[in-house]
């Protein structure tokens, strides 16, 4: 009776000790299948510890995971910083280049020197303007040879002397025994000829067809004898009619005259007075609704100034002996 007990306790303490290890058993070769599985997708540069269990694994993996997440954002950070950076400098200037007017208090003389150029810079070139074809310095032979193309025809001439030429020719004249004031006149006329200082001052062209005028003002022959100021003037947009027919009409041929000026020479560098150029002396172009001016001051300036020199060259006479 007795050995029958103690075979049923060994039996009943087997039994026990089977049902305590089946969950173990099963637990270990669930840790041992996740194990395999995460070392499959695991990253090699993932360090793992044999001797560390499943979940000190699994929290070195999920912090190793973390850290090169890290590490891979901060650098294109670091790089769209970089590139704020130099848009922001870029977009600074574009700015300095666009509002030329707007000085800020803290610039120093320097930074508002060098946008000062840089307006000048933006500015437009009236010397390369042309108005029908015609650009400033064009000789009369140029300028007739263009508009003549187009359909202008010339209708106005007029020579010109430089008045200090003409009166020393009428004292020349003078000197030589002629008298009376047509005489005098024909003759510093024919002196001044002969010499080469007689020159083609102005010129008008006109196209009937189109309503359309221009007069060129040229220099003397002591710049060449070039075109200083052109002036454009068209009659089509300025109908004095109030009727509302002719209002309508009149507003269209205005708008289509300021519609083809911005397509040919862009918005003015100065709204206000309509006016491209450079600025100074320097050429330029206005602009009137049927009305446009193209003007060279400089070279004017100059012709003047060859003038000053020649009459200071002819300053000695010989009225005196003594």
């Amino acid at each position: 009776m007795r050995l029958n007990s103690r075979l049923i306790l060994a039996i009943l303490c087997l039994s026990g000790g089977l049902l305590r290890a089946a969950p173990v058993l099963a637990q270990s070769e669930m840790d041992l299948l996740l194990f395999e599985k995460k070392n499959e997708t695991a990253e090699p540069e993932i360090e793992v510890d044999v001797k560390d269990t499943l979940t000190e694994n699994l929290a070195k993996s999920t912090a190793a995971d973390k850290t090169e997440r890290k590490e891979e954002m901060a650098e294109p950070i670091e790089n769209d910083t970089n590139e704020s950076e130099n848009w922001l400098k870029s977009l600074i200037m574009g700015n300095k280049k666009k509002t030329a007017t707007d000085t800020d208090a803290g610039m120093s003389d320097e930074e508002e020197d060098e946008i000062r150029k840089l307006i000048v810079s933006q500015r437009k070139n009236a010397a390369h303007f042309d108005i029908s074809g015609i650009k400033l310095r064009m000789t009369p032979e140029e300028v007739g040879k263009t508009l003549e193309a187009q359909g202008y025809k010339r209708i106005v001439q007029n020579m010109e002397i430089p008045n200090f030429i003409k009166w020393r020719g009428e004292e020349l004249c003078r000197q030589h025994g002629v008298i009376g004031f047509e005489r005098l006149n024909a003759c510093a006329t024919k002196v001044a000829v002969e010499n080469g200082y007689n020159f083609i001052e102005r010129e008008t062209y006109n196209r009937y067809s189109t309503k359309e005028s221009i007069d060129i003002y040229y220099t003397s022959n002591f710049t060449g004898n070039l075109a200083h100021r052109i002036f454009y003037k068209s009659s089509v947009p300025l109908s004095d009619s109030r009727a509302s027919n002719n209002v309508y009409i009149n507003n269209l041929k205005i708008y289509d005259f300021w519609k083809r000026i911005d397509l040919k020479y862009g918005p003015p560098d100065n709204t206000s007075e309509v006016k491209w150029g450079l600025g100074g002396k320097k050429p330029y172009m206005k602009a009137k609704t049927g009305l446009l001016e193209l003007n060279d001051p400089l070279l004017k300036d100059l012709d003047m100034a060859r003038m000053f020199n020649e009459d200071t060259r002819l300053a000695n006479t010989n009225y005196y002996t003594f």
